[in-house]
């Protein structure tokens, strides 16, 4: 293990398929849509401490879709995910950061030949050390025992909540509701007093591009309960998010998408999202 004083945890994914990575049952990662189309991928560091919560083994899952636009995962799609931590001081994080744990990869002869794949997984265990217990969603309400259909309708009636927020570009009433999201996160990975504002400027500089928001459409949007039974999301069945906002230029810069969590303290408590 480390000895640092502020461990940063990280997954750095290399994504040429559509997919999905999962730390601890929830999803970091998600690469989906118009993106995935072609021979693109994604690749790039990703903090995950927010997700881990505190010291422990957590799984860490790499989930493998088919790109838009195919049926089936190809032999050229590949999926690997090296793990990194690092010190969180800025004068420290470049010296310090080393791989903890080893690389996972999909075959990299590819898929077995001739079988049609329309979902492959990657997994491992990691194991964690980190100085505090963020008060997340360990004790929430298990959303596995209430009725899937009633959830749906609480849910989405969050989320469309949410969008009237968006639609009104009410920057001050998205970071209300984020509240515990940002207190969480701000904890997690160290936030400064400088870094917590410089977030909220950064959602108010979005909000005040004014740009056009995404309907909701029930028929083309699933559930997905995840956090192990503790959170719960919406997805579209294309993989991407329910929330977006528009973008200016469609040649240049694809929508803006807003992935919101839900979990419930109590059911008196009502969602929130974290």
């Amino acid at each position: 293990m480390h000895n640092f004083e502020k461990p940063l945890y990280s997954v750095y994914p290399t994504i040429y398929c559509s997919g999905s990575i999962y730390v601890n049952d929830v999803p970091v990662i998600d690469w989906f849509g118009e993106e995935t189309e072609g021979v693109g991928g994604y690749a790039g560091d990703n903090l995950v401490n927010h997700v881990l919560l505190e010291s422990g083994k957590y799984k860490v899952v790499g989930k493998m879709f088919p790109r838009q636009g195919q049926e089936n995962i190809t032999e050229e799609e590949v999926m690997m995910i090296d793990f990194f931590c690092a010190e969180a001081d800025p004068g420290k994080w470049k010296d310090t950061r080393h791989k903890f744990h080893p690389r996972i990869e999909s075959p990299w002869d590819g898929l077995s030949e001739g079988v049609k794949h329309k979902y492959f997984e990657i997994m491992t265990e990691i194991e964690v050390e980190l100085p505090y217990v963020l008060d997340g969603w360990q004790n929430s309400v298990d959303l596995t025992k209430m009725d899937e259909d009633d959830l749906f309708q609480e849910v989405i009636a969050y989320y469309r909540q949410v969008l009237s927020v968006l639609e009104i570009k009410d920057a001050p009433k998205f970071l209300e509701l984020s509240m515990e999201k940002m207190k969480l996160q701000e904890q997690a990975f160290y936030f400064s007093e400088e870094r917590k504002q410089s977030f909220k400027n950064g959602i108010s500089k979005l909000f005040n591009q004014n740009l056009e928001v995404e309907s909701l459409d029930e028929k083309e949007l699933k559930l997905e309960i995840i956090g192990n039974g503790k959170l719960v999301r919406l997805i579209k069945r294309d993989g991407t998010q329910p929330l977006q906002f528009k973008s200016p230029d469609k040649t240049k810069q694809s929508n803006i998408e807003l992935e919101i969590k839900l979990h419930m303290r109590s059911k008196n408590h009502g969602f929130t999202i974290i």
